[in-house]
């Protein structure tokens, strides 16, 4: 057996001011013997077709994609404090070696779920307060997203307004030596610690299209009309900030603080 799949199912609000569109996606934490690899299966599906062009010489970077698919891959390793969290902030990926610990507290409360008896622990992370629920008949210290350091698998963790759930709702064995399938190598992407991360998070919000300027040449819009790159470029920039006035309940909602 190479590695262990775990299935979560990850409910979240991206909009603060729209309770009512809680979104929707599958996520897998699979665990292998040197690290655990946590992401989007839609994305995961989106970078193997890539990965495919590519290897048939098309370097098209183009796709279409949900408008709240999570687009991060997490790595974590045994015994090290440091985890690997692959990002995109406009057209640039980048390598955070994020080395925060978190700090749980258990509690004297025990529930099943899917039929395993669970324990829970709360902790503060990311701007917010959480409520996890772990076994110790799965005994792997690890969990969704940057979760980890219970004595069990995290089956459930919640923050208190119940705003981001990750739940697990399948678990499989894989004889499979698994490989996630991207044309780029993390080793490639430019590695940056939580505080460089945190001045270029404030940079893309604030100028979520500057990755682009001065790169987009003149052309004729949808309706055949000729605008310089200029033009377009801030007709780019103006749809962008539209669409993160939209994304303003971030799972680390500090970042936003």
């Amino acid at each position: 057996m190479y590695s262990q799949i775990f299935t979560y199912q990850y409910q979240f609000i991206p909009d603060s001011t729209a309770t009512e569109n809680k979104i929707s996606q599958l996520m897998i934490l699979n665990i292998n013997k040197d690290r655990s690899e946590f992401y989007s299966i839609e994305k995961m599906k989106i970078d193997s077709t890539l990965l495919a062009r590519r290897n048939k010489g098309n370097n098209d970077p183009r796709y279409t994609q949900s408008e709240y698919i999570s687009t991060y891959r997490i790595l974590k390793y045994p015994n090290e404090k440091t985890l690997d969290h692959k990002l995109t902030l406009g057209v640039t990926s980048y390598l955070l070696k994020d080395d925060r610990k978190i700090n749980w507290k258990l509690e004297s409360e025990f529930v099943e779920i899917l039929g395993y008896k669970v324990q829970k622990a709360t902790t503060t992370f990311g701007g917010r307060k959480w409520i996890a629920y772990f076994t110790r008949d799965i005994p792997f210290t690890d969990g969704p997203y940057k979760f980890r350091g219970l004595p069990g698998l995290i089956v459930k963790v919640t923050d208190e307004n119940d705003q981001h759930l990750f739940e697990l709702v399948g678990v499989k064995n894989s004889t499979e030596n698994f490989i996630y399938p991207s044309s780029v190598s993390l080793k490639d992407l430019p590695a940056i610690n939580y505080k460089m991360f945190k001045r270029k998070f404030e940079e893309y919000r604030g100028n979520p299209a500057a990755d682009l300027m001065g790169s987009i040449p003149d052309q004729p819009d949808r309706n055949g009309n000729m605008k310089t790159g200029t033009e377009l470029w801030l007709e780019i920039s103006k749809r962008e900030k539209d669409k993160l006035k939209k994304d303003n309940n971030l799972i680390e909602i500090d970042l936003l603080k």
